[in-house]
C-alpha cells in the first residue's frame, strides 16, 4: 500500500490506486450489466442508498475506530482533518463561484455550478477508496473530511441553491446523518479507553466492505437508464465543474497542503480526497431547490467515469510533489 521513505514521509503505491480504481470500475460495469437485465426502481435505489449511508459508511468509521489505536496522535490527526475539510471546502466554493464570474455565467448558474466544482464525493468513493488504500484508519479520517464537506454543503450550499430564498436554520438538521452520529459515537468511545467487544470489531469490519460494491453499483445502475432517455447528454458548461473538480482544485491543493507539514497519510489522503468526482448528493439536492437536477446528475456521471482516470494520475503528482 504504502511505503515510508523516511521522516514520517510516505510514497503511495500507484500500482495499489490503479487497482483500487481498476475494479471499481469493473463493479460499476458489472452493475450497468444488471440495470440492463432488470429494471431498477426507485425503491432499489433507494435501498441501496440506505445500506451505504446508513449500514456501510458508519461501519467504516466504527471500524476505523475499534481497529486503530486511538492515541493523541490520532485524534489530532481526525481534528486536523476536520478543521481542514471546512477551510478548504467553503474555500474551494468561493473559489469556483469566482471562476465562473470570470467566465461571465450567469450569477445563479455560477451558484449552482460552484458547488458541482468544488465538493466531491468523498462520501460514496472518497471513504471505500481511502479504505482500501489506507486501511482502517485511512476510512476513519475520509468519513471526518466528509463529515466537514456536509457542513460546507447543507450550510453554505443551501444558501447557494436557493439563491435569493435566504437561510432556513432547519436546513442544518440534514447534518443529524448516520454517519456523523457514528463520528461522534466513535470519537466519544475512543476517548473513554474502552475496548470494542470481538465480535463488534468483526462485524464492523465485515459490514465496512460492503461499501464500495454497494456504491459503485449505484452508480452502475444509473447509467442505462440515464442514455436511454435519447436527449443531449451534456450542457454547454459542464466542462467547467469537471475540470476544476478533477484537475484544477486538486492541482492547487497540493502546495497549500504541503505547506501545512502534516506527517504520516495525512497529504496524500488529503489530495486524494480533493480529487474525487462531483458530489452524489448534488442531483437530489438539486431537485429539490432548483430545476437543474439533470444537469447535476449528467455532471456526476460523467465526473465519476472520467475519475477512472484522474485519480490515479493526481495520486501520481502526488508522489512527486510529496516526496520531493
Amino acid at each position: 500500500m504504502l511505503f515510508n521513505v523516511g521522516r514520517g514521509r510516505f510514497y503511495l503505491d500507484i500500482i495499489t490506486v490503479a487497482l483500487a480504481i481498476a475494479m471499481m470500475g469493473i463493479i460499476i460495469a458489472i452493475g450497468v450489466v444488471v440495470a440492463k437485465q432488470i429494471t431498477i426502481t426507485e425503491n432499489i435505489k433507494k435501498l441501496f442508498v440506505v445500506l451505504i449511508i446508513n449500514v456501510a459508511v458508519p461501519s467504516i468509521i466504527l471500524n476505523g475506530v475499534f481497529n486503530t489505536e486511538m492515541t493523541d496522535a490520532i485524534l489530532r490527526q481526525v481534528f486536523t482533518v476536520f478543521g481542514f475539510s471546512i477551510v478548504f471546502n467553503a474555500s474551494a466554493v468561493l473559489f469556483a463561484v469566482i471562476v465562473g464570474k470570470m467566465f461571465r455565467l450567469e450569477t445563479s448558474l455560477a451558484k449552482k455550478l460552484s458547488l458541482l466544482a468544488a465538493l466531491g464525493n468523498t462520501g460514496f468513493i472518497g471513504i471505500p477508496l481511502s479504505l482500501a488504500i489506507f486501511g482502517p484508519l485511512g476510512g476513519l479520517l475520509a468519513a471526518v473530511f466528509d463529515a466537514g464537506l456536509d457542513v460546507i454543503l447543507f450550510s453554505v450550499g443551501v444558501y447557494l441553491l436557493q439563491s435569493n430564498q435566504g437561510f432556513d436554520i432547519r436546513q442544518l438538521k440534514a447534518l443529524l446523518n448516520p454517519p456523523l452520529i457514528a463520528i461522534t459515537f466513535g470519537m466519544l468511545f475512543a476517548v473513554s479507553g474502552f475496548e470494542a467487544p470481538v465480535l463488534l470489531q468483526d462485524l464492523t469490519a465485515m459490514l465496512s466492505g460492503l461499501a464500495a460494491p454497494l456504491a459503485m453499483f449505484y452508480i452502475g445502475f444509473l447509467l442505462p437508464p440515464f442514455f436511454k432517455k435519447g436527449e443531449a447528454f451534456f450542457f454547454p458548461q459542464m466542462w467547467l465543474p469537471v475540470s476544476l473538480k478533477l484537475l484544477v482544485i486538486p492541482l492547487l491543493a497540493m502546495p497549500l497542503i504541503l505547506l501545512l507539514s502534516l506527517d504520516g497519510i495525512l497529504p496524500h489522503l488529503l489530495i486524494l480526497l480533493s480529487a474525487m468526482p462531483n458530489i452524489m448528493l448534488a442531483a437530489p439536492l438539486f431537485g429539490r431547490y432548483t430545476n437543474d437536477e439533470d444537469k447535476a446528475a449528467m455532471t456526476t456521471i460523467y465526473s465519476t467515469l472520467l475519475s477512472l482516470l484522474t485519480i490515479p494520475l493526481v495520486a501520481w503528482l502526488a508522489n512527486i510533489v510529496v516526496t520531493t
